[in-house]
């Protein structure tokens, strides 16, 4: 039962249907407007509707033995995104050993982070991070190369598909031979055939390839002009002389301008205005903690003792401030030291068993030298002993003949 003191209340409508209105859109119109940060860092391509119009004009999409449906067959289906590698006994192309290189990458990247995951010792920890690491770099390089730049939009696709490039050449070849004026034997034998070409015999297929070198050229000039012309905008505005990227990198404390730059823009983002709004707000609190800090400073009795060992403090804290940004680096040279230290005590000792292994090896060798030189000896008195043994025998054999 509805409490009673709500029961007399204006705007209260009685025995009719709760209707809640509001003023937004439904979420399937809404549409939310984002703010493009202009600035002359970001690069924008400007591309141009017509032309890339008339590049894929006439251009389809081969279905031919292609589904994406996730029905249950015997027969394996085939999508776009599927990579064929070469069969036993077939040259493989560029592009499919670019396939086959960043599947082995990702592969391995995936087996050296699960042996990461299952390790327990550092040490193999450490040597799989290493690992991780040197394919990541390889990931990098082998993405870096654009087939498309390198090779060209219609060789890169002549090679991902060759033998569909050439079963169009071969029918754009036999339409030609069609259309060519070739007749019947049986009504014009007499007739001299018609020559497709003036440098091929009739019935010959030609095939033709031509290489441009001057575009490849121009390409690359082009890339090297742009690159030269990003590097004099950064000339321009960071300067060319060392002692101005030294200030430059010392002012935000970073190493190299790529970091410097992130520092910026990080900063940059600080100016938004929701940003501003909470800083002003965090900065007033701050504010009024330093006077109530100050007003109790003001309140306390001083105490010069106190006050000397906080000049102090600090005077070593700006000492050492200078020495905080190598410290790092030093550190990581102190811990590969380390490994360096622990690996030459673990050669030297190796070492020595060796030496020991040497010095018993040697021992034995004397005393095995000792033995022979008495068997030796041995063997040539008892080799001695029976000649003259022999020789009384053949006396004996030849007195008993007489």
């Amino acid at each position: 039962m509805a409490d009673s003191k709500y029961a007399d209340l204006p705007g209260i409508a009685y025995n009719q249907v709760d209707v809640y209105e509001t003023t937004d859109l439904p979420e399937a119109e809404q549409f939310t407007e984002y703010n493009e940060d202009e600035s002359e860092s970001i690069e924008r391509l400007h591309i141009n509707a017509t032309e890339a119009f008339g590049k894929f004009k006439g251009k389809h999409v081969i279905t031919e033995g292609v589904d994406f449906s996730d029905k249950i067959s015997r027969k394996t289906r085939t999508g776009f995104g599927v990579w064929e590698l070469p069969g036993e006994g077939e040259q493989e192309t560029p592009i499919q050993k670019f396939q086959r290189l960043q599947c082995e990458i990702k592969e391995l990247y995936d087996e050296v982070a699960e042996i990461k995951e299952k390790a327990k010792d550092e040490e193999e920890i450490k040597n799989s991070a290493d690992i991780m690491a040197q394919v990541d770099e390889a990931g990098k390089q082998l993405n870096s190369i654009k087939l498309d730049d390198c090779f060209g939009t219609d060789l890169v696709v002549t090679l991902s598909d060759p033998q569909g490039i050439r079963l169009k050449q071969l029918k754009s070849q036999i339409e030609q031979f069609k259309h060519a004026g070739i007749k019947d034997n049986n009504n014009e034998k007499n007739e001299k055939p018609e020559v497709i070409n003036d440098n091929c015999q009739n019935g010959v297929m030609k095939y033709e390839m031509l290489y441009l070198p001057e575009k490849s050229r121009m390409q690359e000039v082009a890339r090297v002009a742009q690159l030269e012309q990003r590097l004099a905008k950064l000339e321009n505005l960071l300067g060319s002389s060392d002692e101005k990227l030294a200030k430059f990198t010392q002012n935000l404390k970073s190493q190299g301008i790529l970091e410097s730059v992130q520092q910026l823009a990080a900063k940059s983002a600080l100016l938004d205005s929701n940003q501003v709004d909470a800083m002003e707000s965090r900065i007033a609190s701050l504010t009024n903690k330093m006077d109530n800090i100050a007003h109790k400073k003001s309140t306390m009795p001083a105490d010069s003792e106190r006050d000397q060992k906080i000049s102090e403090m600090y005077d070593i804290v700006k000492k050492t401030e200078a020495m905080s940004q190598i410290l790092p680096q030093t550190v990581e040279r102190l811990i590969a030291l380390n490994a360096i230290h622990r690996r030459a005590g673990e050669f030297s000792k190796s070492l020595t068993q060796l030496e020991e292994l040497q010095n018993q090896i040697s021992t034995n060798l004397e005393s095995n030298k000792s033995v022979l030189k008495g068997v030796q000896e041995s063997f040539a008195g008892n080799l001695e002993m029976i000649h003259k043994n022999m020789a009384a025998l053949e006396i004996r054999v030849e007195n008993l003949k007489k």
